[in-house]
């Protein structure tokens, strides 16, 4: 359930959270989400010690791993952005593309660590059946998949256009070099 909820933080809207409109809410919101996502695999990883007939060690180990690596790479992310007052007062789409950028990446990352929480769940719990929630699980486990595949999707737009503005932008500095 606290992989579920951490996933509802920064995949479902709700009317509390007044900051939409800001070019980061959304990678805030991911932030948020992972956190408690890391709190749910934290708590997995100690029960999984704790009991391990049944679990994985190797998977568990793999886990820590994943886990520590996403967060990393999410605060990167959440660093290299300027301010969301910087973004809006801009009149260029470079920082809200920035923004965009930063937000599909940090949601892949954080999607595919959910998946794989779920995923170290499910032999020990959904499969032998001391959960009975398997619909439940398959459900939010297709919802962090179909969110995924998105992001993924948006990104690799971004890395067309990213590759386009970079041989625009040297042709560009040829051409001022040559003036």
């Amino acid at each position: 359930m606290m992989t579920i909820q951490a996933g509802s933080i920064y995949l479902i809207p709700t009317d509390e959270q007044l900051d939409d409109d800001l070019p980061t809410a959304q990678l805030m919101r991911t932030i948020s989400g992972l956190e408690a996502l890391t709190d749910a695999a934290n708590i997995l990883v100690m029960y999984a010690r704790r009991h391990q007939e049944g679990f994985d060690q190797d998977a568990m180990d793999q886990l820590v791993r994943q886990g520590n690596q996403v967060n990393k790479v999410v605060r990167k992310l959440y660093d290299m952005l300027p301010s969301d007052e910087f973004i809006m007062s801009m009149d260029s789409y470079g920082p809200d593309l920035m923004a965009e950028y930063a937000t599909n990446a940090a949601l892949v990352v954080t999607t595919s660590f959910a998946m794989d929480v779920l995923a170290c769940y499910y032999d020990p719990f959904i499969k032998t059946g001391k959960d009975k929630r398997k619909a439940m699980f398959r459900d939010f486990q297709g919802a962090f998949q179909e969110v995924r595949d998105e992001c993924l999707s948006h990104l690799e737009e971004h890395e067309f256009l990213i590759k386009e503005l970079s041989s625009a932008n040297r042709l560009l500095q040829k051409v001022m070099k040559e003036l």
